[in-house]
């Protein structure tokens, strides 16, 4: 999959929901640790819910020494790590801080005879490493009934290690190449394999470990995986005494900084859609379970995405006073709109997933600039009255319009014979290369006039105001009131300004 480039597919994970989902697993993790702060065995669940039933089903075993000494254990990781942060010259206790409360807890076990005084420790660890072979790949057995669960193994892993990935990546400012890590990952499991592995993955708990230590590259991947070697060769009758109590207390205190409430706060001001994305993540995961919440995850970015195409910026357009500048007419409620033109602006490539919702926005304006007299005619007394209009002329502004398709020039087309039959001019402003070419192929840009494609907004307004005066002259315009061609001058002077507008030089 990396070698192929797959990991442009990690694109749709947005954020919100990788955010969403990281806090959600952190949580989850974080509870997963809990039966051993408390000193009594809870029944495993992916569910939050349960877990919080099965832990208070049997809050009568609670032991108080392991809660003390694992509640210990997190005060200390947190001060060692917030010391390590607040001053630069003991970064070094930060990083030492898992090693060195796992080494006073070793030594308090010999001390103070923990495992019989009521504190589990870990107990037997299988020394030497695991022998190299291969026998096994070859040949492959039931291949049918192993090809979906290897699939399913490989997205899952790919996803999560890319969800906690991208926060990581998020909370220390630097990129990430998800092909790289997809590459990287496919090595990892083609030895893994050799020594008959688990499916590596990026593991959220010991990513979170790795992090909180201050672990800034790929090194401290290779510094881990040596010194995991020297203890299963040499030093696990050492490790057999760390209590279960600490190495819970190391997990809570990493997945802590997974923690992103900061996020969920800044979402709910600035964003609520993307703060619901960030609830449906969350909450997905720690009452569905981790697997569950991560396709839920992927489900909402994936409709996020098919959203955002198909239901892409519309704006209806009207003139700043004293400029040529055209702007949206809800940022800038003072923008000025002329009689009988309607000008509109798509923001996003038009193809066929949008075309039906642009061919409504561009009829909503329509109706919306029929409905609503010019309010450069009525500045002075700074208001707007609704009168019934004819609308002549519809520019759409296509300068943010990066390509089309052939359903989008199809809809153009329609638009354009629909609009010709109600003697409605439509026209366009500034299209890309990409789409001008498109347009001449096809045969739309002669259909609509190449005298109506114009190089910029301003340009299309004074030429359709120059038709409308033409049109007046030849009293081919019906829906001027008795004091339109008055209207009509005021418009044309203040339109054009100090410029000349004659035939096609403002014409692409």
């Amino acid at each position: 999959m990396g070698v192929l480039r797959l990991g442009f597919v990690a694109i749709i994970l947005s954020h919100a929901v990788v955010s969403g989902f990281t806090t959600g697993a952190a949580v989850m993790i974080g509870m997963s640790q809990v039966k051993y702060i408390l000193g009594y065995d809870v029944a495993r669940s992916s569910f939050l819910h349960e877990l919080i039933v099965n832990i208070f089903k049997d809050i009568d075993q609670f032991n108080y020494k392991p809660f003390i000494l694992g509640m210990s254990n997190i005060i200390a990781l947190v001060g060692l790590k917030n010391i390590g942060k607040t001053y630069p010259k003991f970064k070094s206790v930060r990083a030492l801080g898992p090693l060195l409360v796992s080494s006073l807890s070793i030594l308090a076990t010999f001390i103070f005879d923990l495992e019989n005084n009521g504190i589990d420790i870990i107990g037997t660890i299988p020394s030497g490493l695991p022998s190299l072979s291969t026998d096994i790949w070859f040949p492959v057995i039931e291949f049918n009934k192993l090809i979906s669960v290897v699939i399913s193994v490989a997205i899952v892993g790919f996803m999560e290690s890319i969800a906690i990935a991208k926060q990581l990546a998020t909370k220390h400012h630097y990129e990430l190449d998800s092909s790289q890590e997809l590459i990287g990952l496919g090595m990892a499991n083609i030895l893994g394999a050799m020594f008959f592995s688990y499916p590596v993955t990026g593991s959220f708990s010991r990513s979170a470990v790795n992090d909180s230590s201050g672990a800034e590259s790929g090194i401290s991947g290779m510094i881990t995986a040596t010194l995991v070697m020297i203890v299963l060769l040499f030093l696990t009758s050492v490790f057999e005494y760390i209590p279960s109590a600490t190495l819970a207390a190391i997990v809570i205190s990493g997945v802590l900084g997974l923690l992103d409430h900061a996020e969920a706060i800044f979402l709910w001001k600035v964003h609520k859609r993307d703060f619901s994305v960030w609830m449906i993540s969350f909450l997905g995961t720690m009452f569905l379970g981790v697997e569950v919440g991560l396709l839920i995850a992927v489900g909402v970015s994936i409709l996020l995405v098919m959203y955002e195409s198909a239901y892409p910026h519309t704006a209806m357009l009207g003139r700043l006073p004293g400029t040529t500048v055209y702007r949206n007419v809800k940022q800038y409620p003072k923008a000025e709109m002329y009689e009988g033109i309607m000008l509109c602006r798509i923001d996003a490539p038009i193809y066929f997933a949008n075309t039906q919702h642009i061919r409504e926005k561009i009829s909503k304006y329509e109706r919306m600039a029929a409905q609503r007299n010019d309010g450069l005619l009525n500045a002075e007394a700074n208001s707007i009255v609704p009168q019934k209009q004819q609308i002549n002329f519809i520019i759409v502004d296509m300068s943010p319009v990066s390509h089309i398709d052939s359903s989008a020039i199809h809809v153009l087309g329609d638009m354009n014979d629909s609009y010709k039959k109600n003697k409605v001019q439509l026209c366009l402003c500034n299209p890309s290369t990409v789409v001008m070419s498109k347009l001449v192929s096809s045969g739309l840009a002669e259909a609509i006039g190449e005298d109506y494609i114009f190089v910029c907004m301003h340009d299309a307004v004074n030429g359709c105001l120059i038709e409308l005066g033409k049109m007046e002259e030849e009293g081919s315009l019906k829906t001027l009131d008795e004091a339109g061609h008055e209207k009509l001058q005021v418009m044309m002077e203040v339109g054009s300004g100090d410029e000349t507008v004659e035939g096609k030089e403002h014409k692409l």
